[in-house]
């Protein structure tokens, strides 16, 4: 029977696969963690990044690295949030996030040839599967991944643009142009 951990751990490796910050972003933001906005930010960027014809593949060898190293880390995680001492579990989500990570180009790929969807449409479909996974691993409903992404982009936007921000929530100045 495989444990609690262990499926979580392989759930979000398989996330992470496919996409290298969505499996650390989700664990982040199920437990609270203090990175939970900039790794949700980066997941936001890598999806729409996927879509663009000049990223590399992830089946290469710098993104697999990340992939198995962002793996690791969730499997670690969980490991340690379930105190479960198995030995394979940071190996083997390394292991599933790198096969994956090969493998899902190609299976994406040969749908697009066979049923002439796009690419960049075969993305989107590819982007919720892995967050339907990843939140079915960790509990959270995809309203709750929905709120996480609006408050990591008002925070981002509060950083890049503090009276713009502030402005857009209802604080407008008192001035000769305001009345």
């Amino acid at each position: 029977m495989v444990s609690r951990t262990m499926e979580r751990a392989m759930k979000l490796a398989v996330v992470t696969g496919l996409r290298a910050a969505l499996g650390p972003a989700l664990l982040a933001r199920s437990q609270f963690r203090p990175e939970r906005q900039s790794l949700a930010l980066a997941a936001m960027g890598e999806m729409v990044a996927d879509k663009l014809p000049l990223v590399p593949d992830r089946d290469t060898l710098l993104p697999l690295i990340a992939r198995g190293v962002a793996a690791g880390w969730v499997a670690k995680q969980c490991q340690e949030e379930d105190d479960d001492h198995d030995p394979w579990l940071v190996p083997l989500g390394v292991a599933v996030a790198m096969g994956v990570a090969v493998a899902a180009p190609k299976i994406r790929k040969i749908v697009g040839w066979t049923t002439g969807i796009p690419q960049p449409i075969l993305g989107l479909a590819e982007d919720y599967f892995a967050l339907q996974l990843g939140s079915e691993a960790l509990g959270l409903s995809m309203n709750q991944l929905s709120y996480a992404a609006r408050e990591s982009l008002g925070e981002l936007k509060e950083k890049l643009m503090p009276e713009t921000a502030s402005t857009a929530i209802g604080h407008h100045p008192v001035g000769a142009g305001s009345m």
